[in-house]
């Protein structure tokens, strides 16, 4: 039986502008690293973008030499976004995780930060507090990646 109870949506607003560009534009991302060939099969065939052979055979250590010691990018590279886990007792938890080392090691940050914004880890997140630095750096370093891989920022832009 359906029921006339009001929802209450007052959660989704705080997602800030910021988190939503974010979400928007790895959206986007995502879909240019698959457009680019960066893709493999999946579970039931799905496809699913190659991010650590993105990360080593694109960007290499090169792009990791230069990005390491920007400013814009230390809270993602000191501090990484905690990762959602499932505790011994079947409970959700939080997993703090290490510091970047490798260009690797970025993108799986950057993505751990999608993975807690669009996955539902903003509800009880310990780095909520952290947000607005994470997402900014976030969009940093994407543009960053945009700027250095012309196919990539083609097919993110739609340019064929």
């Amino acid at each position: 039986m359906l029921s006339d109870q009001e929802i209450d949506y007052s959660k989704i607003d705080e997602v800030t502008e910021d988190g939503v560009r974010l979400f928007k534009v790895l959206m986007r991302f995502e879909f240019a690293l698959k457009d680019a060939g960066y893709v493999t099969s999946g579970y039931r065939h799905a496809v699913e973008v190659q991010w650590d052979r993105y990360a080593n055979e694109k960007l290499g250590s090169a792009f990791w030499n230069k990005i390491q010691v920007a400013s814009s990018a230390m809270v993602l590279i000191q501090t990484p976004p905690k990762r959602q886990v499932i505790d011994q007792g079947g409970n959700l938890a939080w997993e703090k995780t290490g510091t970047v080392t490798s260009i690797q090691e970025l993108v799986g940050a950057l993505r751990r930060v999608r993975n807690n914004l669009f996955h539902g880890g903003k509800s009880g997140d310990p780095d909520a507090e952290r947000s607005a630095k994470l997402y900014a750096a976030s969009l940093f370093i994407i543009d960053q990646i945009l700027k250095n891989d012309e196919e990539v920022q083609a097919s993110f832009a739609g340019i064929y």
